[in-house]
């Protein structure tokens, strides 16, 4: 979840840091983490200025919007940016953080206003993502429109490293596993075998797919097939036990991945769902076979996880703030959910990433989660020894899901098994 929190700033790793506190000069570089920097405009306080390590210079440009734009010199993960506003104890500024991997598709991090009680660094972290490029645009102040920041640097560690991009050019964030489960939407999706929207799709000019129907389940199926015939028990501690619901190929630990675009929707408290490790639900095998972990992105922009241990008893994550309202843009989103170890045994991390710009690279986590076998849960009701067990096995279905948007367009959609 993209945050503001203003404090004052601390750092106590670098000489530079030490300096900079002092008012002292020091390495433009070492302090601040940009190698240029370039503005909408200056009035002889030039952007240079913020990179000097002296908090008695400035940059400065009157009018709301004006901005200045950091180069990292390189793609990094950025994860807080600090800023010492001048005067910055005497006024409050009211400004957008966004960064860039290629200086052109820009992502907002931040959207907030300064303290108003420091003219030392403030810093603003946020959920840390790939950057080349960092921008401030100051929308005014609550005294004049002018624009003015004596020092600013950026928090980076090594980029986040990637896994190469799906048929579609998307980022995949993990690596696929060897000679593992994969799936993408077909060019001709009427004609796949494998995916069934269980509603009629008709193919949009752009070669995006559009669906119109208020409850939507567009399900997933591995290369096996479905079959509940071949599920032989929904004893929660057998299939923990042997790590699948039906077939060994079961989607258990997927990165699952949809781009959308809401037209109409009747309910904005509504959601998109990703979800998976589980069979048909509905109540036939007293709801046992309706396992599954949701993800859910709702179309106000909030989001949240769902674990349903059986169909239907859930529990949920509290809400964050993801995105802005989803109506009218194309959003990716993405779910991720693998086992990890946990105090020697074996949990679910559950990860939610957002593509807001729909550019297929600058994907934002926005929420991280480990079921570790104390989250809710009723697993006795299919056989389970332990109520709040983590759902640790696959199962043959993936689904797309939304209800109350009556229309939607949706393409680049995909599930893959990756490393756990």
């Amino acid at each position: 979840m993209s945050q503001s929190h203003p404090s004052p700033w601390k750092r106590h790793v670098t000489t530079a840091s030490a300096l900079l506190l002092l008012g002292a000069s020091a390495p433009a570089l070492a302090a601040s983490g940009f190698t240029a920097v370039t503005a909408s405009g200056n009035d002889g306080n030039l952007p240079s200025a913020t990179i000097d390590g002296n908090l008695t210079t400035r940059w400065s440009s009157d009018g709301v919007g004006q901005w200045l734009r950091g180069d990292l010199g390189s793609v990094k993960s950025l994860s807080a940016v600090d800023i010492a506003w001048h005067r910055g104890n005497e006024r409050t500024n009211t400004f957008v953080l966004a960064t860039s991997t290629d200086g052109t598709t820009w992502s907002t991090a931040v959207s907030t206003k300064s303290s108003g009680t420091t003219a030392n660094f403030e810093r603003y972290s946020f959920t840390a993502r790939n950057a080349r490029y960092v921008r401030v645009t100051v929308n005014g102040n609550s005294v004049n429109t002018w624009a003015s920041i004596a020092e600013w640097a950026a928090i980076t560690g090594a980029a986040t490293p990637t896994s190469g991009k799906d048929r579609f050019g998307v980022t995949m964030l993990y690596a696929s596993k060897s000679g593992g489960e994969a799936w993408t939407l077909a060019d001709n999706a009427l004609a796949d075998s494998r995916f069934d929207p269980q509603d009629t799709i008709t193919r949009n000019s752009d070669g995006s797919w559009k669906m119109k129907d208020k409850q939507v389940r567009m399900s997933v199926f591995t290369s096996t097939g479905y079959d509940d015939r071949k599920i032989p028990t929904y004893d929660r501690d057998v299939l923990a036990s042997r790590g699948y619901m039906q077939a060994p190929n079961d989607w258990k630990n997927i990165e699952m991945t949809g781009f959308v675009k809401v037209n109409a929707v009747s309910d904005v408290k509504d959601n998109f769902a990703w979800y998976a490790r589980g069979g048909k639900h509905n109540d036939d095998h007293s709801g046992c076979e309706g396992s599954s972990y949701k993800a859910g992105l709702h179309y106000d922009g909030r989001a949240r996880w769902e674990k349903e241990t059986w169909h239907v008893s859930y529990d949920q994550t509290p809400y964050v703030t993801a995105t802005s309202a989803l109506k009218g843009r194309w959003v990716g989103f993405k779910a991720v959910m693998r086992n990890v170890t946990v105090s020697s045994q074996t949990a679910v991390k559950l990860e939610l990433y957002v593509n807001e710009n729909a550019d297929k690279v600058t994907w934002k986590k926005v929420y991280d989660h480990t079921d570790a076998g104390r989250w809710g849960g009723d697993a006795q009701h299919c056989g389970g020894a332990v109520p709040a067990a983590p759902i640790t096995w696959g199962g043959p279905i993936a689904v797309f899901r939304w209800d109350n948007a009556t229309d939607v367009d949706f393409k680049w959609l995909s599930v893959r098994e990756i490393q756990p």
